[in-house]
């Protein structure tokens, strides 16, 4: 097994960033502590990153874009059969069940613990440092819009944008609070395993978002139903 000190200076300063970061915040954690951290240096820090600011953006930018690399397939294909005019129905709701599963796969990745954690604390937070890049969150969230937008026959309204933000940052934060779910419970061995959370939460988003889904898209059936007699009507009359 490889030795921490033997991963390159720039890679262990960016796990120990991240590691920080997570636990303590941005304004709490210091360089010193970083370079302690990660067995390094402030030298060899200001040499890869000129300071805590970048350190930061890249380790923000490095969570993320784990995300992306694992979403762009289902996205390429989400923008590929909406070109081919094949996105509705069932087609759509089977893409939308494909992308909350692998939103879940990264959130609840041990791998991915301090990652999901310096998330969700920027989401409560707001970001500490300016100008981070939020095209590939922004991305994913309208995707699932667009998605929930073929399933129900609806366009442009602002329910789908609401439902994929939440679908989003419900599954950071239970992601992120599991690790303290055990210690509130007066028995600890009652907190199921992160396998079981996992699929326990992804279960009721899929279950919630669908039967809201069904009911948009039935409340719309009728409602067009109705706009549809009532033409008729005037040109009767």
């Amino acid at each position: 097994m490889m030795d921490q000190r033997d991963r390159p200076t720039r890679e262990r300063i960016l796990d120990a960033a991240e590691k920080l970061f997570a636990e303590k915040g941005y304004k709490e954690t210091t360089t010193r502590e970083i370079v302690r951290e990660a067995g390094a240096s402030l030298s060899s820090l200001q040499t890869h990153f000129q300071g805590k600011e970048n350190v930061y953006y890249e380790v923000r930018c490095r969570a993320i874009n784990k995300l992306g690399r694992l979403m762009q397939p289902s996205i390429d294909e989400v923008r590929y059969l909406d070109q081919q005019g094949m996105l509705y129905g069932e087609v759509a709701w089977n893409l939308l069940y494909e992308i909350v599963a692998k939103y879940a796969e990264w959130s609840f990745n041990p791998e991915n613990q301090h990652a999901i954690a310096l998330v969700g604390r920027e989401m409560l937070e707001g970001a500490p440092v300016p100008g981070l890049p939020e095209e590939i969150i922004e991305e994913k969230i309208s995707v699932m819009q667009l998605l929930c937008d073929r399933y129900t026959g609806t366009q442009g309204e602002g329910w789908s944008m609401v439902v994929g933000r939440v679908a989003f940052s419900t599954m950071l934060a239970l992601a992120g609070d599991y690790k303290y779910a055990g210690s509130r419970l007066r028995d600890p061995g009652l907190c199921p395993s992160q396998k079981e959370l996992k699929y326990q939460v992804k279960s009721y988003l899929l279950l919630s978002l669908r039967a809201y889904l069904d009911v948009r898209r039935a409340y719309r059936r009728e409602n067009g139903a109705e706009a549809g007699e009532q033409i008729q009507s005037n040109r009767v009359e």
